[in-house]
Formats: C-alpha cells, sequence, structure tokens
C-alpha cells in the first residue's frame, strides 16, 4: 500500500507547455466566445462532445502557457465567465 506522501508530491511541469483546458457551456457560440476573449490570444478550440440531451456542449481549447501562474489563471477567468459552466 502506498503513502500517502507518496500521493502528495507535485507534478512536475516543464513550461512553455501547451494546456488543454475542458470547458463546457450551454451555447456553442458563446462558449467559443468565451474562451477566445479570456486567453486573448491564439488557441486551438475543438468540439469535444455534447451532452445526451444537448443542453450542454464540451469543447478542448490547447493554449500555450509559459507557466503555473499563467496557466491557474487562465483557469479561473475561464471558470468565473457567465457563458461557462464547467472547466476542467
Amino acid at each position: 500500500m502506498k503513502e500517502l506522501k507518496d500521493f502528495e508530491q507535485k507534478v512536475q511541469i516543464e513550461y512553455p507547455t501547451v494546456w488543454r483546458y475542458k470547458v463546457i457551456g450551454e451555447n456553442a457560440r458563446k462558449t467559443r466566445e468565451a474562451i477566445q476573449s479570456v486567453t486573448n490570444r491564439p488557441c486551438t478550440i475543438t468540439f469535444s462532445k455534447q451532452s445526451k440531451r444537448g443542453k450542454y456542449q464540451s469543447f478542448n481549447a490547447d493554449i500555450l502557457v509559459h507557466s503555473e501562474e499563467e496557466r491557474e489563471i487562465i483557469f479561473k477567468k475561464l471558470k468565473a465567465h457567465v457563458d461557462i459552466k464547467m472547466v476542467l
């Protein structure tokens, strides 16, 4: 059985790196526009899937980030946007 401290180790990420955010919203156009407005930089947005009843759509947003701080700031901005329901 692994010790708890083995699970507490932080993963080392080398920057710059392309980070993939999974972004979920109710309106596909507004969700795409929200991603673009928050990132304010080149990013690749691709459709991922739609919920069974079609209420939600998810997108992959691949964005070049230069630091952990920048990665977290983008995450928080995406999460706070009114047209975005969830960010993973």
